[in-house]
């Protein structure tokens, strides 16, 4: 994996562009930065996002929420080679 202070930093870097195109164009980020799956799957977990956010009484929405989230940290797993979350079993 090589010299994580070197990863690390890179996350870093990383985060703080996404956190500022959320907030000027998450949409035409995302676009231009992550694959189409990936891109798909953040659009669906942002568009539950009031439906769960808010009322919270969507199950059908929330396990496509919980789908999709699946497969973003199944992205950046890969990508960072390092685990974010193990599941229960």
């Amino acid at each position: 994996m090589g010299d994580f202070q070197k990863h690390l930093e890179l996350v870093k870097e990383k985060l703080k562009a996404t956190i500022t195109a959320y907030h000027n164009s998450r949409h035409e980020y995302s676009n231009k930065n992550f694959p189409a799956e990936i891109n798909k799957a953040m659009r669906k977990v942002w568009f539950a996002y009031g439906d769960l956010g808010y009322d919270g009484i969507n199950g059908k929405r929330a396990k496509a929420v919980i789908d999709n989230l699946k497969i973003i940290i199944e992205f950046f797993e890969k990508r960072f080679e390092v685990k974010i979350y193990k599941e229960n079993t």
